[in-house]
């Protein structure tokens, strides 16, 4: 089982999908990544895009966030998101659920502006480059949006962006934030 750090729901434990379909990011490294964003969660439009237990967006959730937008393919690991969710909440403005490829979520939801993106794609599945420049491309972010990279391999560099990398074990976890004009 994995916990809530910081906020409103401090010390709830969240239930961990099958180990074979998902990598939940460990408490003390999510700790440290909302360490790094201060308070951008507060009152910002989240979305979890590769979201698995969902532990990234009821996080930003329980410090403040408007609304968060879970995304997550597998059926299975969808559910038990569900219930993790649904266990800290019931009010539906606070969350977009979906069952989707990330492809169609961004299709569907191209009209939405985040603020605050996290994207963990399964292991090895390096695209979290080509999604960041996808969603810039789109007009899917807000002004002074950051991102939130977990991979296996170095993040790069994004055009118009601050990027500050951090490496725990065998997983690299960059934050992008927008570069001051």
């Amino acid at each position: 089982m994995i916990r809530i750090i910081q906020g409103t729901y401090k010390g709830r434990f969240l239930k961990v999908p099958d180990s074979n379909v998902t990598r939940p990011t460990m408490d003390k490294v999510r700790q440290a990544i909302f360490n790094a964003m201060k308070d951008k969660p507060q009152g910002a439009v989240c979305v979890d895009l590769f979201a698995g237990s969902g532990a990234m967006g009821l996080e930003a959730l329980s410090r403040g966030a408007k609304t968060v937008y879970f995304n997550e393919k597998d059926r299975g690991t969808f559910q038990v998101m569900k219930e993790n969710i649904l266990s800290l909440t019931k009010d539906d403005s606070q969350f977009v659920m979906s069952l989707s490829d990330y492809r169609l979520f961004l299709k569907r939801y191209r009209d939405v502006k985040f603020d605050l993106i996290f994207l963990d794609p399964p292991y090895r599945f390096n695209v979290n480059h080509d999604i960041m420049e996808e969603m810039i491309q789109r007009g899917m972010i807000n002004q002074d949006c950051m991102f939130v990279s977990e991979q296996e391999k170095p993040n790069l560099p994004l055009d118009g962006f601050e990027m500050k990398e951090y490496r725990y074990g065998q997983k690299y976890v960059a934050i992008y934030r927008k570069e001051a004009l």
